[in-house]
């Protein structure tokens, strides 16, 4: 089916972008916190699965720690899968994220000492997003990210927002 076709007859938009600005927060009691704001770019595919239900499957990047020392900057990036329900007639959608993140992130442990890891740090991310057009919309996030280096273990916690550009 063609993309003028399926834009003709209403049908979903099977591309989906979503730049977003989080705020990580990486272990409450480090001596030197090294979260912060985390841009990111996230781009997925679509697929229906009923008539208010689709899966997507794509990849995204972020950085994180901007603003401070650039030794201090961390980059995540890797594969994500998402599912979506449209429960209401209106442009409301709730979504559940997932992510395989690979790459680097600076870590502090309670005594200051601070190292840069490379490694595995899985993601979900519960949201919701209001559809102001059939191409564009608005969602509000909440993340948890699994953390385990030699330095500190647990979970960063990352709120955001992100602008959504469907097609």
């Amino acid at each position: 089916m063609s993309t003028v076709a399926r834009a003709e007859d209403g049908a979903p938009p099977r591309w989906q972008i979503d730049v977003k600005a989080a705020y990580v927060v990486l272990g409450a009691r480090a001596a030197r916190a090294t979260g912060g704001i985390m841009p990111s770019v996230t781009g997925l595919h679509r697929w229906p699965v009923r008539e208010a239900v689709d899966v997507g499957i794509g990849a995204g990047v972020g950085l994180f720690g901007l603003g401070g020392d650039v030794r201090w900057l961390g980059v995540l990036g890797g594969p994500a899968a998402a599912a979506r329900v449209v429960p209401f007639r209106i442009p409301l959608s709730f979504e559940l994220a997932t992510r395989l993140d690979f790459e680097r992130i600076p870590v502090c442990n309670t005594w200051g000492l601070c190292s840069r890891y490379h490694g595995f740090f899985p993601a979900v991310e519960a949201g919701a997003s209001y559809r102001s057009t059939q191409h564009v919309a608005v969602a509000a996030t909440c993340g948890v990210r699994f953390i385990q280096t030699l330095a500190w273990s647990g979970v960063s916690v990352e709120p955001g927002v992100a602008g959504r550009l469907s097609w």
